[in-house]
């Protein structure tokens, strides 16, 4: 990802990042700057490891201007 000359990163063009740490936590963490988050429970088909897995929203924070959500295999 391409840093700007103000130390910030600039956000991928989806408008969402996905950070994949299922092989060693089984959790994937999705942050966005879209206006609308999930939900506790919300589903998300994400490919990991060449697999891919459903997984359940299990929280969700906010920042201004966006949000975070940790996913795990619902239980």
């Amino acid at each position: 990802m391409q840093e700007l000359r103000d130390g910030l990163r600039a956000f991928n063009a989806s408008g969402y990042e996905i950070f994949d740490d299922f092989a060693k936590t089984g959790e994937v963490v999705i942050w966005s700057r879209v206006p609308r988050a999930p939900e506790l429970g919300d589903r998300f088909d994400i490919e990991t490891q060449g697999v891919v897995q459903d997984l359940a929203v299990s929280s969700v924070r906010t920042f201004p201007g966006g949000w975070t959500a940790l996913c795990r295999l619902p239980d």
